[in-house]
């Protein structure tokens, strides 16, 4: 033992043993240095490391055969140790190198806390319309996740996604969004692998408190957002417990098939072409055959479902089953998703006319969910189709709050005000939703009856023959009939007659007993008998424009013939079956209409 503890003093091993981890520090250190300030992969700093440990054998062979003073020459047995243990370092280094993911230089948890986020819509550079549903399904379901959590407050996605070509400074994206941090990334597919670079950042001082580039097979998605998630946790100093648990209760999934079902789907239904709708509804009920614990299509099935039967597109029974079970359903699995009670509350609402229920499932939502815009405008509906226009207008407010260029929101705000006869602040709401969404018809034959109905006709009339232009004169009856409301305000006689013509040549003989295009067109031609008889069989059918039938207790439009059938006693007796819930008790005040 003393000759080998002698052998070793003299071939110089304990100086090895001192400073090889001496210079690996200096080495770590250097490597570090350039990482920081080169924007360098966070992973070379551990491979180094792991080469420096794994090379040690290799500096002590060294010393072992050439410690000694004097020349000593190579041999077999050294160049063969040579070999195999560097063999075995650098296939230590190349496992680590490929079964870790890249990793972006990160700056770090914020300095100060931080209490708000925007996550943007999610880049796809090789522009591959293969992923698009990806890239805006991730940042959506982020979004979602964040907006569950009591800690921060997250920007909407209309709001988000509405400056979805502003790929740039994060800080100019956080003041526009008025929210501390951003989250920013690009997605992209390489052969069978999906490649995340991800980035939070401080939108105060443009500082990055995350950021990662992360690869995983397509079928690994989930566990790339859940990477991303825990990302965000750590970096926002989120206090989130039972994760798991959350997310079975907010309709998610351990399928990952499933999962990207649903983000194809759920893109699909966003577009307003019936095709695309239907396409996106084959997508979710095959996401709920993989998973049928899956909440999330449910909930996404009720809402498209509820609209196209609301719009008209088709109205079959078949289809209202489906959207009532799947809502159901979605509650039921999901008892913490904001969008299945939202999806409910339509079904109870505009289909089942049971105005309690359906006012509870808004409430349900929005407590769930208070950073989203959507369940407020809608909740804002309900209320001034039902008289409760003070509540409305607060509901409205609060949506256009949360994101001030949303169309639905403003055309809450708008449609409150006009219901109340305020039509000034109604023509300023329609004029911004105009402003922001020129592209929508709806927009300018809305905002020209306001003007129209304060008395602006010669704008009005402007906005009007534009919202023509748009529809090649085929706007729906309904948008014919408010148009011809506009026109009738404004003494146009040549122009309302050829609205009505339009609206009667446009509806088949069972579309012409429950048409509301017709109804307004009955009123503003004084023939209330009409109007009742649309209106009764409305009722008797239990149509689904139903609960529109209140707004004709107040006059907003100045129709001679809207103040006779508020006073007709058929009239009473509908408002009176239908058991709306009671207005306001210190409504708006309704204002006559204004005068030229």
């Amino acid at each position: 033992m003393r000759n080998f503890l002698e052998e070793l003093k003299d071939r110089k091993i304990w100086r090895t043993m001192v400073a090889y981890p001496g210079f690996s520090f200096v080495l770590l250190q250097a490597v570090e240095f350039f990482i920081n300030n080169y924007d360098l992969d966070a992973r070379y700093l551990s491979a180094a490391f792991i080469a420096c440990a794994a090379f040690l054998p290799v500096a002590l062979i060294w010393n072992w055969f050439h410690g000694e003073s004097g020349r000593q020459p190579f041999g077999k047995m050294e160049i063969g140790a040579y070999v195999i243990f560097s063999s075995t370092a650098i296939a230590a280094v190349a496992w680590y190198w490929l079964n870790t993911e890249p990793q972006l230089p990160t700056d770090g948890a914020s300095a100060e806390p931080v209490h708000s986020i925007a996550v943007m819509p999610f880049t796809n550079p090789g522009e591959d319309s293969g992923v698009q549903y990806l890239c805006d399904g991730i940042a959506e379901s982020l979004i979602n996740w964040l907006a569950a959590q009591d800690e921060v407050r997250v920007s909407s996605k209309s709001a988000s996604f509405r400056l979805r070509e502003e790929t740039g400074d994060p800080m100019s994206l956080g003041k526009q969004l008025g929210v501390d941090s951003v989250l920013q990334g690009r997605l992209e597919r390489i052969g069978d692998q999906v490649v995340i670079s991800a980035s939070l950042v401080d939108a105060r001082d443009g500082s990055q408190i995350w950021g990662e580039r992360l690869m995983r097979p397509d079928e690994e998605l989930l566990f790339l957002e859940r990477k991303i998630v825990d990302a965000i946790t750590a970096g926002l100093r989120l206090n989130v417990t039972n994760p798991g648990s959350k997310r079975a209760a907010s309709g998610g999934t351990d399928n990952p098939e499933a999962y990207q079902l649903y983000l194809k789907g759920h893109y699909l239904i966003q577009a307003t072409a019936a095709e695309s709708i239907d396409e996106g509804l084959e997508e979710l009920r095959a996401a709920i055959r993989l998973d049928p614990t899956f909440g999330l299509p449910y909930a996404d099935i009720a809402d498209a479902l509820v609209q196209k039967i609301y719009y008209s597109i088709d109205r079959s029974p078949e289809l209202l089953g489906e959207a009532r079970t799947a809502a159901l359903s979605a509650v039921a699995l999901a008892p913490a998703l904001p969008e299945a009670h939202t999806a409910l509350a339509g079904i109870y609402v505009y289909f089942d006319f049971d105005w309690e229920a359906g006012e509870q499932s808004y409430e349900k939502a929005i407590a769930l969910n208070p950073n989203s815009p959507v369940p407020y405008h809608r909740y804002a509906d309900f209320l001034w189709v039902t008289l409760r226009l003070e509540r409305a207008l607060e509901m409205a407010q609060k949506a256009v709050e949360l994101d001030p260029l949303d169309s639905s929101s403003l055309h809450a705000v708008g449609i409150t005000h006009l219901v109340a006869g305020n039509y000034e602040e109604s023509a300023h709401a329609f004029g911004e939703w105009n402003r922001f969404h020129p592209q929508s018809a709806w927009s300018y034959v809305k905002y020209a009856l306001a003007l129209a109905l304060n008395g602006q006709c010669d704008l009005a009339r402007e906005r009007l023959l534009i919202a023509d232009q748009q529809t090649g004169g085929q706007g729906s009856p309904l948008m014919q009939s408010w148009m011809a409301l506009a026109f009738n305000r404004c003494g146009e006689e040549a122009l309302l007659v050829r609205s009505a013509e339009r609206i009667r040549a446009n509806l088949s003989e069972n579309e012409r007993r429950v048409s509301g295009g017709l109804l307004w067109l009955h009123l503003i031609e004084g023939d209330t008998d009409s109007a009742i008889e649309i209106l009764q069989y409305v009722v008797q059918k239990r149509a689904d424009n139903m609960p529109f039938l209140r707004i004709f207790s107040v006059d907003s439009f100045g129709l001679p013939a809207s103040a006779e059938l508020r006073r007709d006693p058929r009239f009473i007796d509908m408002v009176r079956q239908l058991n709306f819930p009671a207005p306001d008790s210190t409504a708006i005040t309704v204002k006559p209409a204004a005068k030229d």
